[in-house]
This record gives structure tokens, sequence and C-alpha cells, in this order.
């Protein structure tokens, strides 16, 4: 493996389309571009959001499940040549969203109230109260 010479950010459809396995010219530009990333010839960065849109888009537009989505996203997102700001807490995000019962967005902040605030998260959505390591708060 050498080391990555070109940085680019990367958008959610390249990913998709990868993770698709579609065809034609533009599926195989994707999997040129993820086989690139994997053997370390190239570095990207992923904002967050764009994640949350890959993610969004497989479990909706797609209906695939959380546990498929996250397994094909974690080797992704794990990947050295992959940077994102607080990368730790997304893989934990992904982790949480795998086991299902939460969307997202929810596996988010929790990552976030785990990372940053000792397990504290204010939320009105009871079923938090049963993820491992939250203490769920309706008022301050």
């Amino acid at each position: 493996m050498r080391t990555a010479e070109t940085v680019c950010a990367i958008d959610a459809n390249v990913i998709l389309r990868y993770l698709l396995g579609e065809g034609g010219a533009v599926g195989e530009k994707a999997a040129r571009i993820m086989e690139a990333l994997d053997d370390g010839e190239i570095s990207v960065w992923c904002d967050p959001v764009t994640l949350a849109e890959v993610v969004w888009v497989l479990t909706s537009f797609y209906r695939r499940e959380p546990a498929a989505v996250s397994a094909a996203l974690l080797p992704i997102v794990k990947t050295d040549g992959l940077h994102m700001p607080e990368k730790e807490r997304y893989v934990r995000a992904l982790e949480l969203f795998a086991r299902g019962g939460v969307h997202y967005g929810d596996a988010c902040a929790c990552a976030t109230a785990w990372g940053e605030c000792g397990g504290r998260l204010l939320s009105f959505d009871r079923k938090l109260s049963k993820v491992e390591g939250i203490t769920r708060l309706e008022s301050v």
C-alpha cells in the first residue's frame, strides 16, 4: 500500500452507487474510486451529513435493514483513508444503529452523549432510555 496522493471530499452518490453495485460507467467509476480508497491510493473526506444521507437513502428508498446498512458502511468508514470529523462518534452511531430500535439520528445523538456528556441526553423519546449508557433527561 502506498501513501495516498489525492485528497477529495466524497459525495453520497459515489458511496451509494458502490454499495448498490450499480453497473454501467458510473457504477464502474464508483467501484474504482472505492477500490483506490481501500488500497490507500486516495484519501477522502466524508462530511457526517453525507454519511447520514447514505443511511437515509438505503433505509428509506431501498428499504435496507439497519444491520445491513451498518455492515456495509462500517468497513468504509473505518478505512484509514476516509476522514471525517469525530469519526469514532459515527462508528459508534453505526454500531448502535445496527442493533435496531433507534433511528440513525438518535444513534448519533446517543454517540454524542456518550462521548461528550457522560451519557446524558435531553430527549422526549422514551425508547432512548433503554439505550445502555444513556441517561435520558426531559428537563435540566
